[in-house]
């Protein structure tokens, strides 16, 4: 199953928020989050953890996510896809 275009764009407006990039900031789906342009910490990635449990209404339990999660945007969107919502 391919990732929509939806929770692409849905975890890129996450990611430009959370770290406070400007409209004009480039984020491929294929960027690296790690390591790459905006080498997301630790701390980064918490918050984005938390902002994408409050916009996608899931919650993400302990040991449920790895680093390959966040390779890319494209890779934190397919591992969203396929989180179920909370009751």
């Amino acid at each position: 199953m391919s990732t929509t275009i939806e929770t692409i764009q849905r975890v890129r407006t996450i990611l430009r928020s959370s770290l406070k990039l400007d409209e004009g900031a480039v984020l491929d789906d294929d960027m690296p989050l790690v390591g790459g342009e905006y080498d997301l910490d630790s701390l980064d990635i918490l918050l984005v953890i938390t902002n994408i449990e409050k916009e996608f209404g899931v919650r993400i339990r302990e040991g449920t996510m790895d680093r390959k999660a966040f390779t890319t945007l494209r890779t934190l969107a397919d591992f969203v896809e396929r989180l179920e919502p909370t009751r």
